[in-house]
């Protein structure tokens, strides 16, 4: 999935003491949700992405799952079983989408994330509980 990605990991830190768990956390998410809009069958997702190059899909999931970060964090703090991106997200970085447009957005963002929460449960990493902590899969990536 993160091979065929044109994310790139270097978008989720500015210097090494940003290199931590939960970056690389919403770096796997942005991917996810990249991977989720690029196979969709949603009529219109897919012509919001039609309108767009890889590298700006990319750059919109990189920006949607930054956003998400503060929503993330209030979702731990409150032991929240569901974090959502809310529209708003959406509305701030593409100001032209229609409401379907946007609505699929969402919907990838919420299957991408539940997916992404299901490989967490079996990682060894932990980068959410051990989110302060560096990852040493932002030196592998170069």
């Amino acid at each position: 999935m993160i091979d065929d990605t044109p994310i790139k990991a270097s978008w989720f830190y500015w210097d090494d003491s940003e290199k931590i768990k939960f970056n690389w956390f919403l770096y796997e998410y942005a991917c996810t949700l990249y991977d989720h809009i690029r196979r969709s069958k949603n009529e219109p997702l897919n012509r919001w992405r039609a309108k767009r190059s890889s590298k700006q899909v990319a750059e919109f999931c990189a920006y949607f799952s930054k956003r998400m970060r503060q929503s993330v964090l209030d979702s731990i703090a409150k032991h929240a079983k569901e974090t959502l991106g809310d529209e708003e997200y959406i509305c701030d970085y593409c100001h032209t989408n229609t409401l379907d447009e946007n609505g699929a957005i969402l919907e990838a963002a919420v299957s991408a994330w539940s997916e992404l929460l299901e490989i967490c449960v079996i990682c060894p990493e932990r980068c959410i509980t051990e989110r302060d902590n560096r990852s040493m899969f932002f030196d592998r990536t170069g």
